[in-house]
């Protein structure tokens, strides 16, 4: 049994296409290039100190972490803590992850990767993910609510590095890479979270004659302001960190709430 994860840039293939046109190629790539190898020399980092497997194509990443505990929580932690570090330096970037986490029989070496788990990760990226979010299959979904049943109230880290969309289902919340752990307190990482923002309103200007593009972005812009009022008790924060309400109406939440309160 293994987690594995595929992940690719949304609309990463237009965005090509368009730079060419208008002369912006060398730009984009350049700076698509620079963040997928500093991803990169990080999964390699993580490989050398825990199990994780990594291949990346294209614009396509392919994440995987094989069981060693009968829970699997363990194994979460460490792939989830990959993959946020990785969406969230993307995003910033104006490089938006869409993706799925799924948990099933899987083979991976440095020559090839393939099984179960892989499949329904590429079904969850391809069909289930269709906003800029990585989300997790059934099975990984009833093992962090059996995760988050070791745990008393609100302190289990499970119900901040994941959040429940509309439709019910789970998925990553990057965002808590804006949370700095210190000596003494946590504090927020205020200008990585304002150029969040920044992008996020670049991608919804961009993309406004394009409807079903622009929803996309709406569903980011909700995300983005779901989180701000999670962490708007931080000394630091300030209204002006959200997205413009207009352009958020989607509805997030923390899970666990109905049966682990």
């Amino acid at each position: 049994m293994s987690y594995c994860a595929f992940l690719d840039v949304l609309g990463f293939s237009e965005r090509i296409r368009t730079s060419y046109e208008d002369g912006t190629e060398d730009i984009l790539l350049m700076d698509f290039h620079q963040i997928l190898a500093r991803s990169i020399d990080k999964f390699k980092e993580n490989t050398s100190e825990s199990m994780l497997y990594f291949k990346s194509f294209t614009d396509n990443v392919v994440l995987a972490h094989p069981q060693f505990s009968e829970d699997m929580e363990s194994e979460f932690g460490f792939i989830l803590w990959s993959i946020i570090k990785y969406q969230f330096q993307m995003a910033l970037k104006g490089f938006f992850i869409r993706g799925g986490l799924a948990v099933g029989q899987l083979f991976m070496d440095e020559n090839s990767v393939y099984g179960a788990a892989l499949l329904d990760a590429y079904h969850l990226e391809s069909k289930v993910a269709v906003n800029p979010v990585v989300v997790l299959c059934d099975r990984t979904m009833k093992l962090v609510d059996i995760h988050i049943g070791y745990y008393s109230g609100e302190i289990a880290p499970q119900r901040r590095d994941v959040l429940k969309g509309p439709d019910g289902r789970y998925f990553l919340n990057y965002l808590t890479e804006c949370i700095i752990d210190g000596d003494e307190q946590q504090f927020l990482d205020t200008k990585s979270l304002l150029l969040h923002k920044k992008q996020i309103e670049r991608a919804l200007k961009a993309y406004a004659p394009i409807p079903a593009v622009l929803s996309k972005f709406s569903w980011l812009a909700a995300y983005h302001n779901y989180f701000c009022d999670m962490i708007s008790g931080y000394p630091e924060y300030d209204e002006m960190m959200k997205v413009s309400e207009k352009l958020a109406s989607v509805q997030f939440q923390q899970i666990g709430l109905s049966s682990h309160q």
